[in-house]
């Protein structure tokens, strides 16, 4: 698809009555509510639907990660690269909502990261830190200023970890946000104490694939119907919800539900409001209206705002005609803004200000909306280098008949970048109109980080974004446009390697290795920059530097080094190599682009380098290797790296090709759930396994069409819910049940050093129940729990071997962890070359 295909699609896929609702939507209330989640997802998609585009009520979403140390269905990106994506995917979800967005962290390499399972929040506060996600919780909170809060799981035990404490913190923070004596600096950045009024807690079990909840739910007081048909949408707040989720794409996110009701029960626990009805629903004893607020307010700001009040139902009663809407609008905020100067500088109506600027930016934005004026902005095609000029294309269209005049249009950018001159004035008419807002980037500033984009609905909060303003039928507005495409800032020259780790057997170090960098413009111009690699002590590099010369953006050029031990390596070790460019100190950089059909493109720029894993691993390099990729993991290229030859196998391959020609065939994690053509060859396989083939399974979810009669040649059932069936700790102690069983020794001895340095966690999706044939090879458990046996489990079918293994080797050879290799090596030599 081509870049004007997208957008074509794009804007046949969009409704201005549906947009013009959409804007209209938040001027029915003057409640703001706060839910917070461990994880991008967590999000309760089906009540924050209802919330926000039933209800009108301004919703916020604070998550503490970014997802880094979750799976990846769509793809092989891990660690800090999946968290960007899956932020990516946060910020198209809640745009779906209609919500705001806020995170707890702000790096690749944050306090608060996503380091995998985690059974207690007691556990998450020893690595996340107790008092640091109550600072950032609580600074979410003066921030977004919500009347409701409620987190998004319970803290009971049988619950994610990460769920749990950012529930225990987030109760601390609804009322520690009122405290000006906790944290007093955010008071010093310009925020004020803030009160929440309700917390509310799920009142339904979590329990489910993942977690099993121990303890019953609370009570529940109110209930939230997500069920309502909401007609302007065609689909329930539950379908609604859905939408949204289907952009957690990584997730296996977004399913189909039929119309029906869906009461969401909530259990009020803490409430600071005297609600003598009793609980009349979430809103009781808020503020609903804008006219609930005049009570509060001096006479004329309180006529001011039922003026508004009044206005903002003749427009709703004038939808969808925008030329019956938009002087109703410029009505509306005419009078909240005569309120606000009304209450200009009172100490006593600060609660009341803030609402009513949240109103004045939501009249803005449905004004422009009603007005029918097009205002679309679009930034260079390419990322921009340090010390080059760049250029904002905005394009405005009139198509409401509207009187609408540009008073002027700038460039918003970061501090230290410079902006041209503004463009205006100018009448907007339905000719169109286009203006060049043209920047420059500093020399020395470091590129754009991707997490640096804020998002606030309706309000974009890109680092570099046009902001126009206009005089619509004589009411004055400005309103920011971000570009469809981010600007990003990288290095001219970005410096990669095919892989930036990689492993060699110990026993096959006499050669050197061949350490392949490629340099790649990403500016216009000609460039020369010299590579120079920096290696330990003990090792040497050939050439020790080299210059590139680049004649323009995407020319590139590779430069072969090569790598060589000065002294015999006696051990696995790991080798760090890293890059200066351009005879410096500075580190090279490597640029990464990030881009699927269902999010916003995102650039990565991290410093070049490379490992090298010398691993004491014995293999066959004879050995034929079939790899069923299931699109979630890289065993394929780990095994290639061991030596062995590897055939990724195609669905011709599996239905119909040769597979005699296999040692063994391993099939990758989850597969079973991306490659119906695995299904459709399960016989075959089993034959295949009877004839004297090596099968290996890694671990697939019960949910990845996993049928434990039918999928494995002997029955073999997976363990659910998944957070009883695994083992979060990476360091849990390991006992072999059949230390002399060939998995277990042959090429590799397999040993007490093995499992030492693993990372996040041993495994997961254990094995629950099995057939006879199956021996248990492992016993492990995570402290004060029963062992599993279910990680490493081998048969003797036929002539051939079937084993399952839900240990994340996978994982674990990305981290370059000597132990799986040695493992994995043994899982791929067959029982007759054992």
């Amino acid at each position: 698809m081509t870049p004007d295909q997208a957008r074509l699609l794009e804007q046949a896929a969009t409704s201005g009555a549906i947009n013009l609702w959409r804007a209209l939507l938040p001027l029915k209330s003057v409640t703001t509510v706060l839910q917070t989640g461990a994880h991008p997802d967590d999000e309760t998609s089906a009540l924050l639907a209802r919330l926000s585009l039933g209800d009108g009520m301004r919703v916020a979403f604070a998550c503490a990660v970014r997802g880094e140390g979750g799976q990846n269905a769509i793809g092989t990106e891990a660690g800090p690269v999946l968290g960007v994506l899956r932020t990516a995917e946060m910020a198209r979800a809640a745009d779906m909502l209609g919500i705001e967005l806020y995170w707890l962290n702000e790096a690749y390499d944050g306090a608060i990261v996503d380091f995998g399972f985690s059974k207690s929040g007691e556990e998450t506060f020893e690595r996340w830190g107790h008092d640091r996600l109550l600072e950032r919780l609580v600074r979410v909170i003066r921030t977004v200023k919500p009347d409701i809060v409620l987190p998004t799981f319970l803290d009971i035990p049988g619950q994610h970890g990460h769920h749990r404490a950012v529930t225990i913190a987030t109760e601390e923070a609804f009322f520690a946000a009122a405290d000006p004596d906790m944290f007093p600096e955010h008071l010093a950045d310009g925020l004020t104490v803030w009160q929440a009024q309700k917390y509310y807690l799920p009142a339904w079990s979590g329990a489910g694939g993942s977690y099993d909840d121990e303890e019953p739910p609370p009570p529940t007081t109110v209930e939230v119907e997500a069920g309502g048909y909401d007609a302007m949408f065609g689909a329930t707040y539950t379908q609604i919800g859905q939408w949204s989720r289907a952009y957690h794409q990584t997730q296996g996110m977004g399913r189909w539900v039929d119309e029906k009701p869906h009461a969401i029960p909530l259990h009020r626990k803490q409430s600071l409001i005297n609600d003598p009805d009793g609980e009349r629903g979430v809103l009781g004893g808020l503020p609903g209206r804008l006219r609930d607020l005049a009570d509060g307010l001096p006479g004329p700001a309180a006529a001011a705002v039922e003026r508004a009040d009044e206005a903002i139902d003749e427009a709703f009663a004038a939808y969808p005609d925008g030329t019956r809407i938009a002087p109703r609008l410029a009505d509306a905020l005419s009078n909240v803004r005569s309120s606000l100067d009304d209450i200009a500088g009172s100490q006593d109506h600060t609660a009341h200000a803030g609402r009513l600027e949240q109103k004045a930016h939501q009249l803005t934005n449905a004004l422009v909306q009603a007005s029918g004026l097009v205002a679309r902005a679009e930034g260079p095609d390419q990322p921009l280098a340090p010390g080059e000029p760049g250029q904002m294309s905005v394009h405005l269209f009139n198509g409401g008949g509207r009187s609408v005049r540009l008073d002027q249009a700038r460039a918003i950018v970061p501090d230290g970048w410079s902006a041209g001159d503004p463009a205006g004035p100018a009448t907007i008419d339905s000719q169109g109109h286009e203006i060049a807002l043209d920047f420059a980037v500093p020399t020395d500033v470091d590129p754009i980080h991707p997490y640096r984009f804020g998002h606030a609905a309706s309000a974009p909060t890109d680092p570099v974004r046009a902001r126009l303003d206009l005089i619509v039928d004589g009411t004055a507005l400005q309103v920011d446009i971000a570009a469809r495409q981010p600007v990003w800032v990288t290095p001219a020259v970005s410096v990669s390697l095919p892989r930036a780790k990689t492993v060699r057997p110990l026993n096959a170090m006499q050669e050197p290795v061949a350490l392949l960098v490629e340099a790649r413009s990403t500016v216009d111009r000609p460039v020369d920059a010299l590579l120079r690699p920096t290696v330990p002590e003990g090792w040497s590099i050939d050439p020790p530097s080299a210059t590139v010369h680049l004649a323009g953006r995407g020319s590139n050029e590779t430069v072969a080094f090569s790598l060589t031990q000065l002294q015999p390596v006696a051990a696995a070790i790991t080798v760090p190599i890293s890059m200066t460019i351009d005879g410096t100190s500075t580190p090279a950089r490597t640029v990464r682009k990030i881009d699927h059909p269902h999010i916003r493109s995102q650039v990565m720029v991290t410093d070049a380098g490379f490992d090298l894993a010398v691993v004491d691993v014995a293999i066959d390099r004879d050995l034929e290797i079939g790899v069923v990729e299931g699109g979630s993991d890289s065993v394929a290229d780990w095994i290639e790296l061991l030596g062995p030859r590897v055939t990724r196998l195609s669905a011709d391959d599996l239905t119909t090709g040769d597979l005699d020609r296999f040692d063994t065939i391993i099939v990758g994690i989850m597969a079973y759930g991306t490659r119906p053509d695995l299904h459709e060859a399960g016989e075959r396989l089993k034959q295949w396994v009877k004839d004297g083939g090596n099968l290996v399974t890694q671990y697939n979810r019960p949910w990845d069409r996993w049928d434990p009669d039918k999928t494995p040649p002997r029955r073999l059932e997976v363990g659910q819910p998944s957070l009883r069936w695994r083992v979060t700790d990476q360091n849990a102690a390991v006992t072999m049940l059949e230390p002399g069983d060939p998995l277990l020794t042959t090429p590799n001895q397999i040993g007490p050093a093995d499992w030492e340095g693993w990372h996040k966690e041993r495994g997961l999706y254990f094995a629950k129940s099995w057939d006879a044939a199956y021996g248990p090879l492992l016993s492990m458990a995570d402290p004060g729990e029963e062992p599993h046996l279910g990680s490493l489990l081998t048969a003797r079918i036929g002539r051939g071997r079937h084993t399952h293994v839900c240990l994340i080797l996978h994982h674990q050879m990305n981290h370059l962890v000597p132990g799986a290799f040695r493992l994995m090596a043994n899982l791929l030599t067959p029982p007759d070359k054992a």
